[in-house]
């Protein structure tokens, strides 16, 4: 039976930081419009939806059901998911499910992006996720770095059901490779594709599955890795650095948390220049991409680390962890407003039903909705 939960509201009214003359350096910010996610006066409310007492335990990253009223929840410090159904209503129920070889699968998740169905859970989604360890099955052994993104089935009747303490199988887990630790970031292409930011190699990889091997396998010889060593990126220890892909341009957001700025990558550039040592395991393809076309959309962050996109105002909002505020700009890069959230400490950051906006604060192990 899953557990229940209805969290009575909690609303804070938050401060606006429209008027600052620290505007980020991102073109010319004068002028500001109004974002409606923000409300008109540029101070809407907080409201907390979960917290502690719905097992969140340093929640790092969000992410909506494509197709289900389901809020997914990643936990570094527990390496479990919190499902919240019907978020923020008066049916809201909360379960938290941790797989029982999360040690490896899950170990200090930093990362959750939903993908494209799978046949190996009867159409229903995939999801990958990353995580920052380099691989210690929770301080149990020393670092090896095999260590990597995750594909994990979106069905609740497999997802850490199937294989649980098995001797044979390992889990519920569709597919894993090994060539990312210390992984802040992932975000879904297509299929079972994903890009993810490598904090302990500092550049961007993209990583195919292609067919995973189904609950509990362990075959990674079709996996396909790419290094876009062009694409470097700085991690900051225990801030994840969230992306995303504007699936219509097919253009890639990155929140580069340790050198304080967005960065755009047509992820349609770039030419395979040549192959690398496969050293972690046998893969169809483990190669090296030159001649990427990427840009500073945004500079001038402290420490940005949550970004969703509002693909119907073509908006991107970015949360930075080390001053509390959510940013807007227009997709060349310009302000549009900010926000000064309570949060202590703010990471994923997502866009949800009728176009508010959510996020998770990992110091106060919260989930919250912003209310214009």
């Amino acid at each position: 039976m899953r557990a229940f939960w209805i969290l009575g509201a909690v609303v804070l009214h938050g401060c606006s930081a429209s008027d600052s003359t620290d505007a980020v350096d991102s073109g010319d910010s004068a002028g500001q419009a109004a974002v409606p996610a923000f409300g008109a006066e540029m101070a809407p409310s907080y409201t907390v939806i979960a917290d502690s007492g719905n097992k969140l335990n340093v929640p790092r990253d969000l992410g909506f059901h494509p197709r289900h009223d389901e809020l997914w929840i990643v936990n570094q410090a527990t390496d479990s998911v919190v499902i919240i159904d019907a978020p923020g209503t008066d049916e809201q129920e909360s379960v938290r499910k941790k797989d029982s070889y999360a040690n490896h699968f899950m170990e200090e998740v930093s990362s959750i992006a939903w993908g494209d169905a799978s046949e190996a859970t009867d159409g229903e989604e995939a999801f990958g996720t990353c995580q920052e360890s380099r691989n210690t099955y929770d301080d149990a052994g020393v670092p090896n770095d095999f260590m990597g993104p995750v594909l994990w089935p979106g069905d609740r009747d497999v997802f850490a059901v199937a294989n649980q303490n098995s001797n044979t199988m390992l889990g519920s887990h569709l597919d894993m490779l090994h060539a990312s630790p210390n992984c802040v970031g992932i975000a879904h292409d297509t299929g079972n594709a994903y890009w993810v930011f490598d904090g302990r190699n500092g550049h961007l990889v993209y990583y195919d599955f292609q067919e995973d091997h189904g609950p509990g396998g362990d075959f990674h010889g079709d996996g396909i890795i790419r290094r876009y060593q062009e694409v470097e990126l700085s991690r900051k220890k225990d801030v994840p650095g969230h992306m995303i892909v504007d699936q219509e341009t097919g253009l890639l957001y990155i929140a580069d948390t340790g050198n304080g700025r967005v960065v755009e990558v047509d992820t349609a550039s770039g030419q395979v220049s040549g192959n690398l040592p496969q050293t972690m395991e046998a893969l169809e393809e483990f190669s090296t991409v030159e001649g990427v076309d990427f840009r500073d959309l945004v500079t001038g962050m402290e420490k940005p680390s949550g970004i969703a996109l509002d693909v119907e105002s073509k908006t991107l909002f970015v949360s930075d962890w080390k001053t509390g505020e959510i940013v807007a700009f227009d997709l060349d890069g310009t302000e549009l407003g900010r926000i000064e959230t309570p949060a202590q400490g703010i990471m994923g950051l997502e866009v949800g039903p009728e176009g508010l906006l959510w996020y998770v604060d990992g110091a106060a192990n919260e989930l919250v909705r912003i209310d214009p």
